[in-house]
């Protein structure tokens, strides 16, 4: 590969690429690949902790499905949902009485649209992840599942998201960032 600094960017087999572009080429010097950033280890980090602990206590919810529907529900963390709710799944309702409403998109007969709901506003992560095992097990999963392919199909069919390609996105999440490896 060929690399040469531009101003700010870096041409990358002849495309000028910007500066976070050219920052995640450079991560690839330190040991992060440009699949995964500082940001995104340290945010999977802080969702395994509690998933696989929980998994253990439990035995419920894969510790990948977990951590992969955080990062797809609240962006890496980023999330306002996520910062000011401790809601990492997009979990709607009432969690001890305590709710935010954020917009929300929802795909209704297969059309996006956003729309203002109430989700759970949770003290900490950990009682999040408590919740959310509980409502997967008691509204998704009428079995025991050890497959993170069937979980994610599952959690698409039986609705617990509207999009028409959660399951495999999820699975992308799951296989690009080893995420199975918690599971374990």
């Amino acid at each position: 590969m060929v690399l040469l600094v531009l101003g700010g960017g870096l041409l990358v087999r002849g495309k000028i690429k910007t500066e976070i572009q050219s920052q995640r080429i450079a991560q690839t010097d330190t040991g992060i690949t440009d699949n995964e950033t500082a940001a995104q280890k340290k945010f999977i980090a802080k969702m395994a902790k509690p998933a696989v602990r929980v998994y253990r206590q439990n035995g419920q919810v894969l510790p990948s499905i977990v951590i992969a529907q955080a990062i797809l529900e609240s962006s890496w963390g980023t999330s306002g949902l996520f910062q000011q709710a401790n809601n990492p799944f997009g979990v709607k309702g009432a969690y001890e009485g305590k709710s935010k409403s954020f917009w929300t998109n929802e795909y209704v007969n297969g059309k996006k649209i956003s729309v203002r709901a109430n989700f759970r506003d949770y003290p900490n992560l950990t009682a999040a992840i408590l919740d959310h095992d509980a409502l997967l097990k008691r509204s998704y999963f009428k079995q025991t599942v050890t497959d993170y392919k069937t979980a994610a199909t599952l959690l698409q069919n039986n609705g617990y998201a509207t999009d028409p390609s959660y399951a495999k996105k999820l699975t992308n999440l799951i296989a690009t960032y080893n995420l199975n490896d918690y599971d374990t």
